[in-house]
């Protein structure tokens, strides 16, 4: 069972122990109230079923979300946002943008999950003193959900530290690690930081191997490449990237630069693609729909094949 958090918000919304339903839309109320003639929410299939009663067109936007231990499964339609953590503290975001019907998600290792509307989302996790209340089983409002993949157990209280070993402020709750896990802060952490840099636009990319590719017009990257794939006089640059999974396609990505910024797009691949951005956060590409990326960034191709976007060629 999952411990859930809700963030005040005007979109109606819908609990049980394990599972969290939010509606947007012109249509949001109506399609919760049928989500509630479900009875108890006893699953996905049935939820699905009455947020579709009225046919695909007449479908709102919404995110239903259960973590159940530490295994997410998630449906995602319109501009709603699923963000996740799983125990690596690698980050994973997933938007219905573009989806005809909904996407859909399953990951296991999760230890916590938000979704929620996308001006209401998180930076990372770093939520620190948010205007957040436990859910109660039921209807309510909501911007954002927050689950976790533990129960809530109530701690010990803890007496308090004499004057001269006074103890440090708590973190806030809601980014606390794990308790199995150790933060160990060191005094260079209280000295004050350097604003951060931009982050720009890469100038070549590093393959598996080690090998630096400049980034001059279109890259066509996979197992084997054909300049088949791309439309257009300009030939592309063929990238084989050598001994790497079978998973990968033999056209995988597209990366290509206008001079200013440099986007990459999944060609449509069985096996995926997700961009890691130079703060960790992980993104996996809808096929053919091009995303910009930032020097720093990572993609990474079916069977763990990751290419990095560099600053120097």
């Amino acid at each position: 069972m999952a411990e859930r958090t809700w963030f005040e918000g005007p979109l109606p919304a819908i609990a049980t122990g394990t599972l969290a339903v939010i509606v947007g839309g012109d249509a949001a109320v109506a399609a919760a109230r049928r989500v509630l003639s479900t009875g108890t929410m006893p699953g996905t299939p049935e939820i699905l079923d009455a947020l579709i009663a009225d046919g695909i067109a007449a479908v709102p936007a919404f995110a239903v979300v259960a973590l159940d231990d530490d295994r997410l499964t998630a449906f995602v339609r319109g501009e709603f946002v699923l963000r996740f953590e799983d125990r690596s503290r690698r980050v994973w975001r997933v938007d219905g943008v573009g989806a005809h019907t909904w996407r859909e998600v399953e990951a296991a290792s999760v230890v916590r999950a938000w979704a929620g509307a996308p001006d209401a989302e998180p930076k990372l996790f770093d939520l620190g003193p948010t205007p957040e209340r436990p859910v109660r089983v039921g209807p309510t409002t909501a911007a954002g959900i927050m689950l976790r993949g533990r129960p809530a157990v109530a701690r010990p209280s803890i007496p308090a530290a004499p004057p001269a070993a006074a103890a440090p402020a708590p973190r806030p709750t809601a980014a606390e690690p794990p308790d199995d896990e150790t933060v160990v802060t060191s005094s260079s952490a209280l000295a004050p930081k350097p604003a951060p840099r931009t982050p720009r636009a890469p100038r070549a990319i590093e393959l598996p191997g080690g090998e630096i590719v400049p980034i001059h017009g279109t890259l066509l990257v996979g197992r084997g490449p054909r300049s088949s794939r791309v439309e257009g006089d300009d030939l592309p640059t063929l990238v084989a990237l050598g001994d790497v999974s079978r998973d990968v396609s033999r056209a995988h990505v597209k990366i290509w630069t206008d001079g200013t910024r440099v986007q990459i797009e999944d060609l449509a691949t069985p096996g995926g693609t997700a961009v890691i951005d130079a703060d960790g956060v992980a993104r996996l590409l809808v096929p053919d729909r091009a995303v910009e990326v930032r020097e720093g960034a990572s993609a990474e191709l079916a069977g763990g094949a990751r290419i990095r976007f560099v600053g120097e060629a």
